[in-house]
């Protein structure tokens, strides 16, 4: 008898195993098998200002594929990588997804990600896929690229589709970690309007939190469009002082605010034209005032050696510039004039130098 029972506790426990409401299973593959042998990682960010990540699971690849298996309480952002993240090889694959209970599919080829399975990677996959067009368009694109008017419409429509796509993910999932994470990552691409609808759809907890309520008055004052004055905002230097743009600002007869960064080619095929600009006008007055929005100081630093970009160079570290100046997309400028009106707004190429010239005969 008592053998019977320990018989059926033991089977109890395991329907109750399996019916699990929490359980997840990630089925993982590549497009071939050059990582057969290597490590995947699992890896959760505990919150927006660690530095490093937490694994929370791992396992070989074999014949092009991997299972991982475990379970959640919540939705949350997960980071698959072959090796640990913040040391992973250049060049291997980086898969994000949603962390919910069900069978998670995740496929990698050599330049796309594709996820499925459960109903927030259905979602989540929309995202992804704007997010492969995006990246194959703006990875063919050379200086002589720069000025193509029907290529700068290819990626601004891809880059309008990707923040649309971001923001209607985030909205639908502000509530839980998942959501809230893509908010604070991608919450320089919102508008204001944007901002403030996520923010209200939100629970109050996040809703009071400090960082939360100091956006919420950062978003209350009034963006610089043209015909306004210009605001000021504080940004980093090389060194990692403060500098503000009122340093600059009123002190020459034009300044130019180029908001880009490392990773954006449409920026770097810019900068051939800004160089040459910076060059023909600096003695007639004008400052180029660079603000990356790099994570990574030491790419912003390389970028700005590599493509001798001599004109000053600053960091938006805290974002804060680029929520004031509404930048949802780069490259962005600004051209503010000797009295700190802004003249002009997101111009590049033959229009930026036209507009340029027109002001300093």
């Amino acid at each position: 008898m008592k053998k019977i029972t320990l018989l059926v506790l033991f089977a109890l426990a395991i329907l109750l195993a399996s019916c699990n409401g929490n359980s997840y299973t990630i089925d993982g593959k590549f497009s071939d098998n050059s990582f057969d042998g290597k490590t995947v990682f699992l890896q959760k960010i505990d919150s927006l200002d660690s530095e490093t990540m937490t694994v929370i699971d791992s396992v070989a690849v074999k014949d092009g594929k991997f299972m991982l298996k475990g379970t959640t309480d919540e939705p949350i952002m997960g980071f698959i990588s072959v090796g640990k993240l913040e040391d992973a090889e250049q060049g291997t694959p980086v898969g994000t997804l949603i962390l919910e209970p069900g069978n998670i599919n995740i496929t990698f080829d050599k330049t796309n990600i594709t996820l499925g399975g459960t109903a927030k990677n259905d979602e989540f996959n929309n995202i992804h896929a704007v997010m492969n067009k995006l990246t194959s368009l703006i990875s063919g694109i050379t200086p002589q690229d720069a000025n193509n008017p029907a290529l700068r419409v290819q990626v601004d429509s891809l880059q309008n589709q990707l923040q649309t796509a971001t923001f209607n993910f985030s909205k639908e999932n502000i509530t839980n970690k998942a959501g809230e994470f893509l908010f604070y990552s991608s919450a320089k691409s919102f508008t204001k309007d944007q901002l403030k609808e996520l923010i209200n759809s939100s629970d109050s907890t996040f809703r009071n939190r400090n960082e939360i309520q100091a956006l919420l008055k950062e978003l209350d004052r009034v963006k610089p469009e043209i015909g306004n004055p210009y605001s000021d905002a504080q940004l980093m230097n090389k060194e990692g002082a403060p500098v503000s743009l009122s340093e600059y600002v009123g002190k020459n007869k034009l300044v130019l605010i180029d908001f880009w960064a490392s990773w954006c080619q449409p920026c770097i095929a810019e900068m051939p034209n800004l160089t040459k600009t910076y060059a023909q006008y600096k003695p007639k007055g004008l400052e180029i005032i660079g603000v990356s929005v790099d994570d990574d100081k030491n790419k912003w630093l390389g970028a700005v050696q590599t493509y001798k970009m001599s004109w000053v160079q600053l960091a938006d570290v805290t974002t804060m510039a680029s929520q004031l100046y509404g930048v949802q997309s780069i490259p962005h400028t600004v051209l503010v004039d000797a009295n700190g009106t802004v003249i002009a707004k997101n111009l590049r190429g033959k229009e930026l130098d036209d507009k340029i010239a027109e002001i300093l005969k």
